[in-house]
């Protein structure tokens, strides 16, 4: 599966906004919001892995934000991930284990 067919899964799924991270907040295409990590929360990813191009491996996070926002945010393999991103995803996998295991 190729990035073009997770983002048309996603805009199935109701996830039709594009997040881009931008410093320290997030801010979502068609609004003129932003938003901190905490604001966000991991609802699925998927990675698309070519197997020939490492700088075409990318993981696709579909995100839902405190206000019900829906969207994706396209993260490039680690080795290539700017910082900003990098440090978003973190804090939102963290999180995420937090929730799941019950701990504040």
């Amino acid at each position: 599966m190729n990035l073009s067919e997770l983002q048309e899964i996603a805009t199935l799924k109701g996830f039709t906004h594009h997040f881009s991270a931008a410093g320290n907040h997030v801010t979502c295409d068609g609004k003129e919001v932003s938003y901190s990590a905490n604001d966000l929360t991991i609802i699925d990813s998927r990675s698309v892995d070519s197997g020939t191009d490492p700088g075409d491996d990318a993981t696709l996070y579909m995100i839902e934000a405190c206000d019900g926002t829906r969207g994706t945010l396209i993260v490039p393999s680690s080795f290539y991930t700017e910082h900003e991103k990098a440090e978003l995803i973190d804090h939102l996998r963290s999180q995420q284990r937090e929730s799941k295991s019950g701990n504040p």
